[in-house]
Formats: structure tokens, C-alpha cells, sequence
């Protein structure tokens, strides 16, 4: 997905450019596109950020996760491909226990009762995916809110496979995040004195195009 400054495939522009091409009817190339993609997730599910010649970066990103499930699910939005489905869920599993894991390094009992840490509850963690934080990964809501979206996706996507045990707890995983993701803007709002969504938790910082 674009040529203008990368020699490299992003997931985030790929998932993104994907939704674009699809609602113009190009289905086959996204297709191509998530097939190459999918394999180079890390055995312990991370979907990379991005892929070049010398394989998958392996530089954290947190949003990265919930774009590759987000993409999966969009191009079955528009083809009804049940079998592209299940031939992607085994990435988008693995992708979902991986989001979990992070967001299990943020629900220790020091998220939950010290308040210099509240905010920070349930989220997954820093990471310089918004390029604003290159210099200094910060807990961004950018990486939150496709995790959301990822979670989303998955538990839909169980539903249309009939994996009837995993919708369920994908489902109950996703409303949790959600209740969490809720919480920490409306904390992250408290602490900073501001009535916006700021762009990451530390900084109270005013970013509506990210946000």
C-alpha cells in the first residue's frame, strides 16, 4: 500500500487502503494482500507492523493487531467468503491472545488501586505507532481503539463461523476492554483538566486526527 514513502507494506495502511479498495469492488487484490500478510505473524501472535525485504520489523506497534483482524473481517463484509474466513482465523486467534497478554500486563493490582497508574488500567501498553511518540512510546489511545475494533471483529467473526465457545469469550473479552478503554479516557480526561479525548494518557495531549 503506497509507494510514496516506504519500501515497505504497513498493516495499518494496508488495512486501511483494503477498506478503501473494497468499497470500489477491488476484493481480489485485498485478498492477495491479507494471504501475504498473515504469515508473517510471530509465533506468539503479533501481527508486525510492517513487512520488507528482510521479513516482519520487528518494532512493537500495538495497533497493529486489531488492523489485520479489522481487515480480515472487512473483506468478508463485502464478499460473505465464509472460507477466506476460516482459512484466516487461526492469525486472527492467535492475534486476539496476543492482545490479551497485553492487556494483561496492565490489570496487576497496581492498576487498580494506585493512582498514578488508574488511568493506564486495562490497556494495552506503549508503543510509538502514532509517529508523534517515536521519541518516547506513550500509552496511546490510537493503538486502543483498534484494539477495540480488533476484538470487536473477532468475537463477529466466531459468531459467522459457528465457533459458538469463542464468540462467547471474545464477546465478554471485548465488552471488558471496552468498559476499561472507557474509564481510562474519562481518568486520563480528570487528570489533565481537559474535556477532549487526548491522544495518549500521559501527555493530555490535543490530537483530533489521531483521535
Amino acid at each position: 500500500p503506497g509507494a510514496r514513502a516506504y519500501a515497505r507494506s504497513w498493516i495499518r495502511d494496508g488495512a486501511l487502503t483494503s477498506a478503501a479498495l473494497l468499497g470500489m469492488g477491488y476484493t481480489e487484490e485485498v485478498r492477495q494482500f491479507l494471504q501475504w500478510y498473515a504469515p508473517h505473524q510471530a509465533t506468539d501472535g503479533r501481527i508486525p507492523c510492517c513487512v520488507d525485504q528482510r521479513g516482519a520489523d520487528p518494532v512493537p506497534e500495538n495497533d497493529s493487531h486489531g488492523e489485520f483482524i479489522f481487515a480480515v473481517m472487512e473483506y468478508y463484509r463485502y464478499t460473505r467468503d465464509v472460507g477466506f474466513l476460516r482459512e484466516m482465523w487461526p492469525y486472527v486467534i492467535r492475534a486476539v491472545g496476543y492482545i490479551d497478554s497485553l492487556r494483561q500486563q496492565r490489570l496487576t493490582e497496581k492498576y487498580r488501586i494506585d493512582p498514578a497508574y488508574v488511568a493506564y488500567r486495562g490497556l494495552v501498553p506503549e508503543s510509538i505507532s502514532h509517529e508523534g511518540y517515536a521519541s518516547q512510546p506513550r500509552h496511546s489511545y490510537w493503538d486502543n481503539v483498534f484494539v477495540h475494533g480488533g476484538l470487536k471483529d473477532a468475537a463477529a467473526m466466531a459468531a459467522v463461523l459457528g465457533e459458538d465457545t469463542e464468540a462467547e469469550r471474545l464477546t465478554a473479552l471485548h465488552r471488558a476492554f471496552r468498559k476499561d478503554l472507557h474509564a481510562s479516557i474519562l481518568e486520563a480526561m480528570k487528570l489533565h483538566g481537559i474535556d477532549y479525548i487526548p491522544g495518549a494518557v500521559e501527555l493530555g495531549d490535543f490530537d483530533p486526527t489521531a483521535t
